[in-house]
C-alpha cells in the first residue's frame, strides 16, 4: 500500500495500462502498444514521485524532473529507474509513437515496463 490513496490508484491505472499496451501489442498495434507501454511507466513514475515526495505532478516535464530530483538525492535504485525512464521516453513514446519507428524487440520492451512499475511500486512502498 502507498502513501497516499491517490497515489495507489495511480499505480493501479499503471498496472490496467500496462494490461492494455500488452494486449495491444499481442494484436499487432506496435504503435499504440508503444504509447500505452510508455503511459504507464509514466503513471507509476507519478504515483512513486507522489508517494515519496508528497506532490503530484501532471505533465511529462514534471514527472521527469521529479524522479531526477529523487535519482539526484537518493541515488541507487532512483537512478536506476530515471535512466529506464529516459530509456522508454525515448524509446516508446518518441521513436515508435511519434515517428512511428518499429523496433523488434519492441515487445520486450513493453515488457520491461512491467518489471519498471513493480520496481517503482516497491520503492514507493518502503520508501527506501
Amino acid at each position: 500500500m502507498l502513501k497516499t490513496p491517490n497515489a495507489e490508484t495511480l499505480m493501479q491505472d499503471a498496472r490496467t495500462i500496462h494490461a492494455e499496451a500488452e494486449a495491444l501489442t499481442t494484436a499487432g498495434d506496435w504503435r499504440n502498444a508503444a504509447e500505452k507501454g510508455w503511459l504507464a511507466a509514466a503513471a507509476a513514475t507519478a504515483a512513486l514521485v507522489w508517494s515519496i515526495t508528497g506532490v503530484h505532478h501532471h505533465t511529462e516535464t514534471d514527472i521527469s524532473l521529479g524522479l531526477g530530483a529523487l535519482s539526484y538525492r537518493r541515488g541507487g535504485e532512483y537512478t536506476e529507474l530515471s535512466i529506464w525512464y529516459g530509456y522508454f521516453t525515448h524509446n516508446l513514446l518518441y521513436e515508435a509513437f511519434y515517428d512511428s519507428v518499429y523496433y523488434e524487440d519492441l515487445p520486450d520492451l513493453i515488457q520491461e515496463v512491467a518489471d519498471y512499475i513493480a520496481r517503482a511500486e516497491q520503492l514507493a512502498e518502503t520508501g527506501a
